[in-house]
């Protein structure tokens, strides 16, 4: 009884780790479509979700998915749909888990350049900050300072700690990057 409930734990988090893998695998083809094309593709026929951009950080690279909830985020990176768009100016704010897509955020250090791109091209970020708050305390929506909503910014959040096996953690991972 022991072995199976450890299979089936085993099988769980085997398929979350293998759904999130073959996601950015479609999410790919509908990005590389939309770079084509200049239209939305959503990367399987029931999607209700498109590729908004692809972000990369120190050599590791995801699709970001459109419209931030529970449903996209199982798949991939998502953008919070009430910050701008990923490469646009004013913050954009990109959320994912911490132990599929964003778990190598831990090796993430100050002064790292993370690059996006949309569909209107590339752009750089610096990152200025790294910190862990309370997801109550969260304000990520805006930008440290009122007046720089004519620069792009870039907002990245995730759980923490990163290898805790407790779900749903208190605690979020904030990465904050500036335009270069």
């Amino acid at each position: 009884m022991l072995f199976a409930a450890g299979c089936y734990l085993f099988g769980g988090g085997l398929y979350i780790f293998a759904k999130a893998n073959v996601a950015q695998y479609l999410i790919a083809k509908a990005w590389q479509l939309s770079l084509q094309d200049q239209q939305q593709h959503r990367p399987w026929p029931w999607a209700d979700t498109h590729p908004v951009a692809e972000l990369k950080i120190n050599d590791v690279s995801w699709y970001v998915l459109a419209d931030a909830n529970g449903r996209n985020l199982a798949f991939a990176p998502t953008h919070l749909s009430a910050t701008a768009l990923p490469g646009d100016h004013g913050n954009s704010v990109i959320v994912g888990h911490r132990d599929t897509q964003f778990n190598s955020l831990k090796h993430i250090q100050v002064e790292d350049i993370i690059e996006v791109t949309n569909l209107r091209g590339s752009s750089r970020y610096r990152v200025t900050s790294l910190r862990i708050a309370q997801a109550a305390q969260l304000r990520y929506w805006q930008t440290e300072v009122e007046d720089t909503f004519d620069q792009a910014s870039l907002t990245i959040i995730t759980c923490y700690p990163f290898d805790s096996i407790l779900p749903n953690p208190t605690y979020r991972f904030i990465v904050s990057a500036e335009g270069v």
